[in-house]
This record gives C-alpha cells, sequence and structure tokens, in this order.
C-alpha cells in the first residue's frame, strides 16, 4: 500500500495549510496559548512531516521545562553527593531539562510519524480518538515518572501533610495534563495534514467538562500509584538518647596505613620499635583485609561501623559532573565490565563532561565515630582522615576536623572551602604554619635513617613528611577538653606501596634493600609516635592497623594501651567492629542500625562489668556538609598530590 503523498510546495499547498489552519481554529485547537505554541509549524507553508518535526520540537522545549526540575528534586534526594547546593540543582535541572526534552522531541516525532502512516482506511472518522489516544500515552507515562519521583524523594510520606502531598500530585496532573494535550493537538494536525478527509466536521465542543474529568481521573491515579508504591508507615522514631555513661576517659585513636602485624612482631623481638612493642604487649586483636583494597572505602568502614553499600563511599576515585560542586562515585566493577566503565569515564572527561575527583564527605551517608561523640555532648576532632572534606560546621557541637584537604589549603593559603573547621581553627593554624613545617623537619631529620639509594630516600622523605605533618598538627589540636582524638597516617602504605608495589621491579639485592628502607619506615615511625602511644591516667590509647594498598599483607589489628587495656588479647574481628568499640569505651549507646558490635576483650573484666553495652535504635541521620565553601575548590591540587603519592594514575 502507497504511503501519503505530499504535495510539492506551490500555491495548492499553500491552499491546503490555510484550510488546515482554519479547519484547526474552528475546532476550538488555536484558541489556548499553548495550542498556538506548539501548532505554530501548522501556521506556514509546510508539509505533515515538517508539522511533526516542528511541534515535537515545541513540545520537547515544554517537556524541558516542566520536567528538568522536577527530575533535579528526584536526583538530589537519590544521589545526595551529587548536588550540594543551589547552583548544583540548578545546572541538574539544566542537563535533565536537556535529556527529557530530547527524549520527548523523539518520542512525540516518532509517535507522529506512526500516525502519519496509518491507513485512511483504519483511521475512518476516528481521529480524534487516535490522537487523544497518544496524548492520554504520553500523559499517562509523564504522571507514572513524576509522581514515582515524588515517592523517592520523599521516603516518609506519613511525616507530609495531606495538603502538601495534594498539591504536589495537583502540580503532577497539571503538567501530565499539558504534555498529554500537546502530544494529542500535534497528533491531530499531522492526521488532518496527512488525511484531510479524515477531518471531523468543524464544530467547538466545550473541552472543559472533558478537561475536568481527566484531571480528577488523573489525580486518582497518582494518588493510588503513590498508596501502592509507598512502605508501611513505620512509627514516629524518638530522638535517640546518646547519653554518656562512661569511667570518663579520654580516647585517641591512631590509625597506620599499612602496617603488618608480622612485621610488627619482628621488628619487636629485636628491639627496634620499642613504642610500638609496648601497645602490643597486652596482646591485639587481629582484622582480616577487606576483599577491595581502596583507603577511601576501608577507613570509611572503620569509622562508620558500616559496610561501603550503606555508607555511601565506594571509592577514592570519583567524578565531577562539569558545572557542580557535588560528586557521584560509581559502583566498582569487575573484569570487562570495569575495562568499560574506565573507557566511558575516559570519552566523558575528555568530552568536559566530567572531571576526576575523589571521595569526600558529600557521598557519606552515615555518621562517623567523631559525629556521634560530637552529637552526644563530646569533644571530638579528626585529623586527615578519608572523605572528612568537607568540613562541617553544622550543629550545636560540630568536631574540629583537619581534613585529608587540610595540608594543601594550608600549603595554598586562601580563603576556605571547607578544608577546616571550625574557620577559627584554620586562621590559628595557618599563623602557625611556618613552625609547624619547621617543627615536622626537625621530627624528619632526627628520626629518618638515612638511605644510600637516592630514590629510596626520595620515597621515605615524601611519605615522612606526609606523616609528620599531621602528628605535629594533632599536637596544636590535642587539649584535656577533647574527649576524642582520630589520626590518620598514611605514610607507611605511601612507603611501601612505592618500594614494593606490583610496578616496583627489582633485582632480588635491589628488593632486600627496599625491605630494609620499609623497616626502616616503621622504625621512623616508632619515634614520631613515641609520646602519641604514651596514654595518661585518664586516656585509652587505640592503635589501628590496616593492610593498605600491598597485596601480599592480608591482615590488620587493633590493640588498646590504657588504665582498662585488658592483658593477653587475642582474637579477631571485623572492620565494622571498630566504631562501635571505640564509641562503647567513650559510654556511648550502639545503634542498632550499626554492622559490627563492641570488640569487649579488648578490656579488663571490671570495664566490661560496670559498664555493659547499652543500645539505641538509631544515631539519626547523617546531616549533609555545611562548612564554610568561600575559596577556590582544590580538587586539580588534591588529583595531583595523590597521583604524586601513588593513589591514582
Amino acid at each position: 500500500m502507497d504511503g501519503p503523498k505530499h504535495d510539492a510546495p506551490g500555491p495548492a499547498t499553500e491552499i491546503r495549510v490555510d484550510e488546515l489552519r482554519m479547519h484547526l481554529r474552528a475546532l476550538g485547537y488555536l484558541d489556548a496559548g499553548v495550542d498556538r505554541f506548539v501548532l505554530g509549524p501548522a501556521s506556514g507553508t509546510r508539509s505533515p512531516l515538517a508539522i511533526a518535526a516542528l511541534g515535537s520540537l515545541r513540545i520537547g522545549v515544554l517537556a524541558a521545562v516542566l520536567l528538568g526540575p522536577a527530575a533535579a528534586v528526584g536526583i538530589g534526594t537519590r544521589f545526595p553527593g551529587l548536588v550540594t547546593n543551589t547552583s548544583d540543582a540548578v545546572v541538574i535541572a539544566l542537563y535533565l531539562a536537556l535529556l527529557f526534552g530530547a527524549a520527548a522531541t523523539l518520542g512525540s516525532f516518532l509517535a507522529s510519524l506512526i500516525v502519519a502512516r496509518l491507513p485512511i482506511a483504519w483511521i475512518g472518522d476516528r481521529a480524534r480518538s487516535v490522537s487523544r489516544a497518544a496524548g492520554v500515552v504520553v500523559g499517562g507515562a509523564c504522571l507514572a515518572y513524576l509522581t514515582l519521583w515524588w515517592r523517592i524523594a520523599n521516603p516518609d510520606l506519613a511525616s507530609l501533610s495531606a495538603a502538601w502531598t495534594a498539591a504536589a500530585l495537583a502540580i503532577e496532573v497539571g503538567i501530565s495534563l499539558l504534555l498529554g494535550h500537546a502530544t494529542a493537538i500535534t497528533a491531530f494536525a499531522v492526521i488532518v495534514a496527512s488525511h484531510p478527509e479524515a477531518a471531523p466536521a468543524a464544530e467547538r465542543r466545550a473541552t472543559w467538562k472533558l478537561t475536568v474529568a481527566a484531571g480528577v481521573l488523573a489525580f486518582g491515579a497518582a494518588a493510588a500509584l503513590l498508596l501502592v508504591t509507598a512502605p508501611a508507615p513505620a512509627s514516629a522514631a524518638p530522638a535517640p538518647n546518646l547519653a554518656v555513661v562512661s569511667p570518663g576517659l579520654r580516647v585517641r585513636v591512631i590509625a597506620v596505613d599499612g602496617l603488618d602485624p608480622a612485621a610488627m612482631r619482628e621488628l619487636s623481638a629485636t628491639g627496634r620499635i620499642p613504642n610500638l612493642s609496648r601497645m602490643l604487649e597486652g596482646g591485639s586483636v587481629l582484622i582480616p583485609a577487606p576483599a577491595v583494597r581502596d583507603p577511601a572505602r576501608d577507613w570509611t568502614t572503620i569509622a562508620t561501623g558500616q559496610p561501603p553499600d550503606v555508607h555511601g563511599v565506594q571509592g577514592l576515585e570519583t567524578r565531577r559532573v562539569a558545572g557542580l560542586q557535588g560528586s557521584v562515585t560509581a559502583s566498582r566493577q569487575t573484569g570487562w565490565q570495569e575495562g568499560m566503565m574506565r573507557a566511558l569515564r575516559g570519552a566523558s572527561d575528555m568530552l568536559r563532561l566530567t572531571r576526576p575527583s575523589t571521595a569526600s564527605g558529600a557521598e557519606l551517608r552515615s555518621k562517623t565515630i567523631w559525629e556521634v561523640a560530637a552529637d552526644a555532648g563530646l569533644r571530638a576532632a579528626v585529623i586527615n582522615w578519608w572523605a572528612t572534606w568537607p568540613a562541617s560546621t553544622g550543629g550545636e557541637n560540630p568536631p574540629i576536623v583537619l581534613s585529608d584537604r587540610a595540608t594543601l589549603r594550608l600549603e595554598r593559603g586562601g580563603a576556605l572551602d571547607g578544608e577546616i573547621a571550625p574557620p577559627a581553627l584554620y586562621e590559628r593554624i595557618r599563623a602557625e604554619w611556618p613552625a609547624i613545617t619547621q617543627e615536622a623537619q626537625s621530627a624528619m631529620t632526627a628520626l629518618m635513617p638515612s638511605s644510600a639509594e637516592a630514590d629510596t630516600s626520595a620515597v621515605l622523605r615524601r611519605a615522612a613528611e606526609v606523616d609528620a605533618l599531621q602528628v605535629v598538627m594533632a599536637r596544636r589540636v590535642q587539649s584535656p577538653s577533647l574527649d576524642l582524638l582520630t589520626l590518620y597516617l598514611p605514610g607507611l602504605d605511601i612507603a611501601q606501596h612505592a618500594l614494593l608495589g606490583a610496578g616496583a621491579a627489582a633485582s632480588p639485592s635491589a628488593l632486600q634493600g627496599r625491605l630494609e628502607a620499609v623497616r626502616s619506615y616503621y622504625v621512623y615511625l616508632d619515634g614520631l609516635l613515641k609520646d602519641a602511644l604514651v596514654p595518661g591516667a585518664d586516656e585509652l590509647v587505640v592503635l589501628l592497623a590496616q593492610p593498605g594498598r600491598l597485596e601480599t599483607i592480608n591482615l590488620g589489628l587493633i590493640a588498646a594501651r590504657g588504665a582498662i587495656a585488658a592483658a593477653g588479647v587475642t582474637g579477631s574481628a571485623r572492620a565494622v567492629d571498630i566504631a562501635p568499640t571505640v564509641l562503647h569505651v567513650l559510654g556511648l549507646p550502639i545503634s542498632g542500625e550499626v554492622a559490627g558490635a563492641p570488640i569487649l576483650n579488648l578490656f579488663s573484666t571490671e570495664f566490661a562489668g560496670r559498664f555493659p553495652v547499652r543500645e539505641v535504635e538509631s544515631y539519626g541521620r547523617r546531616r549533609s556538609p555545611a562548612g564554610l565553601r568561600d575559596g577556590q575548590p582544590l580538587d586539580q591540587e588534591m588529583i595531583e598530590r595523590l597521583r604524586s603519592l601513588g593513589y591514582v594514575r
């Protein structure tokens, strides 16, 4: 069967288009402003195909304006790390407006083509019904989409007022009816232009009754979909009772990345690390290495007591969408999927759609030990831990944060971009920065053994400088009023990954020299932490070790030293058990949402008897970071720093 034939432009075509315009006006399709906007292509000398294309393009504009902001709300809720402020929300809305506008244009154009190719024998006198069916399909899909996005954006619907929910549904219905109507009139115009004989008699009908009926029906359908997809209402959870019940101990957590328990035992036996050896006098609990070696992912698990799928930090490397401050981390892949994801990331970077970034607190969904302690009214501080940028100043008692970007900001100066909180601490430490760097250099000179090989010496000194600066800054932060201090030292992992990692090929004699260089770094750490590893009368020192990125190390450990530390400790535990252990010592209850449990055999039976483990249902939702973000972000500088330290390629 031959398809519809379109006349070449000329007087006959002009008369035909004029008749189409007059017929549409007679039917009332050009009365409303939206109708005139969508059917603008029918007001000139154009073929049905051109009418379909240009009409679909205008429907795409409507979809972009209406659906872009609505989708941005859902994206911001589903990926909280991606949208951190108003400008991010605007950029996301623009991206999604382009996406949905293009999709609506394509879908409407394909529908119009299908309608234009329908045989006249099938259409008959059903032009209105066919066009309305197309409008119902598009409007219904739009209504379902908006309703489900509203559901995602508001998981606790019971907390919303009925009036607010009804208003949101009314807006959804209005948007859906508008797009459905635009699709219907475009389809009708294409049918009439393709098959003039299918045009119904030019009679005006009052359409407001049909519109009202469609609106009521659509509202009922949206409400039903919302109720069907909503989970069973949960009882309102009371505010968590974080009353502190403890002997009043202050806790100092020292986390050493890359520390090998076997190497520690060997060096302890020869007396080369006396300070670290004293930490192990009471024994230790071994922690199996994670299946995926990623420092940001692993140390966030330790800090929150939650697995990565819960706490949200999936890896060190992330991508930041062009124009946004927030970032998003893709799920880790293996095999061919990893190669494909790497290629996609490279392509998006090359097109400037994304740029490399690093894990941040914007991705973090679970509270850390210092945040829980601060919520309970304790004074807490964290230094150099992964995913602590941007530091937050929100809440009644925010923790002290020198984030993983604090050193970069102190080196470069300028206004804060969330690297340190509170801002007054930045001003004080910046004024002391020359003295801090000098103290760190002095410690390196006094404690770092010399190496005969220049390359090995450069690796050791670079790692040693990183650790020394963190230890010196911890001394500036430490005070008798501080209940919890957490300090992360990556130097050992940096050194041994550079000297012994997969790309560090060497002859047997050179390899032996590198092994001795790594041992010498243990000696350096032992001297650097000499004072930090000694607990005061009211203190407990906790040493944490993770295997780091070296695959040959498969165990970490946790050890404690202080008045309540037990003797003869052995056994094993999980990384998720560390956070509840620290919180229990501080006297806080353990959340039922935490994946781990306190490691009680680290402590004396007297302590365990006097202070049994208490529980609370939840620590509450983590607040989004709300820090001082006036400065220039140090994204590229952070990438270059991590590349120089061997973390990224």
